[in-house]
């Protein structure tokens, strides 16, 4: 690996810029990378929900694994971003059918009685969505006001500087999910499982002996089917200034051990980045497309945790209506009891 002949960070492949000094990184560098000779991708686009996966010749249809809509191919100009490393599914098919309906009937009062009962189950698709995974180390200088040493004052000025380590920072590169539902998955992975992903053509998509798949794991997928992978929404300079900024929220916290005294208030940091090394990783998730009453809904299960489900669900209006209702009449009652005073 190369690095910056400036700042001595080392640089990864397909870098064009330094990471830390933004110094323009020369062509001779670059070109050895395994980043280099990647040539420009054609993507299957969903012209629904705009989700953009990979085309998975077994299926025999380019339908999108989020809503099963067709694709539109686009063919951008730059080289499209691919996972380098995946992490196996662990929940089975069954597994993530019955979290789905469990989910269902825990909705609460206002979703509908029988929605557990009469949902519809139309499409349950493996999906690996695409996220950088990212290590940094951190050079931090902070600043805060604190009760040790402010003698008359309520508060004394204090500042320090430490070196902090980050691991293993996830950041969204989805097009299929939104930022909300992947920050709601990220916390709930774990990240020691991951494999190489095969080289394209392979039918496991991960790298080994043929004929491999995310089932090695007790309770993974059905052999043969190691799902979609989806493509690099976000790039990687994208991902380094939400992680910048990720490790400045992080350190605020972090810091807080440093400064002295029992009460502290007005923590600022600033972060200067020493170290910093980014990953593509694909993580699993079961995509699941219900209908209930001939609406169409989705729904999302952890690719490792059952437990975890999102996803939207139909209102009982009657029931909402009712409970308007209820409060209408009672504000009624109350302005009546008022104005008889």
């Amino acid at each position: 690996m190369t690095a910056c002949t400036r700042c001595e960070t080392a640089l990864e492949a397909g870098d064009l810029r330094c990471a830390i000094c933004a110094l323009p990184v020369p062509s001779g560098p670059r070109t050895g990378g395994a980043d280099a000779a990647a040539p420009v991708a054609r993507v299957l686009r969903c012209t629904d929900c705009g989700a953009a996966v990979a085309f998975v010749a077994q299926a025999r249809a380019p339908r999108c694994g989020f809503c099963g809509q067709t694709m539109a191919i686009e063919q951008p100009v730059d080289p499209i971003e691919e996972a380098r490393q995946r992490v196996p599914f662990t929940v089975d098919r069954p597994a993530a059918e019955a979290a789905m309906r469990g989910w269902l009937a825990a909705r609460g009062w206002f979703a509908p009685r029988a929605l557990s009962r009469e949902a519809v189950l139309e499409s349950l698709t493996p999906l690996s969505w695409a996220a950088w995974r990212v290590n940094a180390t951190a050079q931090v200088s902070w600043t805060a006001d604190s009760d040790a040493g402010a003698g008359r004052s309520a508060w004394a000025p204090h500042a320090g500087e430490t070196e902090l380590a980050f691991r293993d920072i996830l950041v969204p590169a989805s097009r299929g999910l939104i930022e909300a539902e992947c920050r709601a998955l990220i916390p709930h992975y774990t990240l020691a499982p991951a494999v190489p992903v095969a080289p394209a053509g392979s039918p496991s998509g991960i790298a080994g002996a043929p004929g491999t798949s995310d089932a090695v794991a007790p309770g993974g997928m059905p052999e043969g089917m190691p799902g979609m992978i989806e493509r690099f929404d976000a790039q990687r300079s994208a991902a380094r200034a939400y992680v910048q900024n990720c490790i400045a929220i992080v350190a605020r916290v972090r810091v807080e051990r440093y400064i002295p005294g029992r009460r502290f208030r007005n923590v600022r940091v600033s972060c200067l980045i020493a170290r910093q090394t980014t990953e593509r990783i694909a993580l699993p998730v079961w995509v699941l497309a219900y209908r209930y009453r001939g609406a169409p809904y989705r729904a999302i299960v952890h690719g490792q945790r059952p437990a975890v489900v999102l996803g939207r669900s139909p209102l009982d209006w009657t029931k909402i209506s009712a409970l308007v209702g209820i409060a209408l009449v009672i504000a009624a009652i109350i302005v009546l009891i008022a104005l008889t005073k």
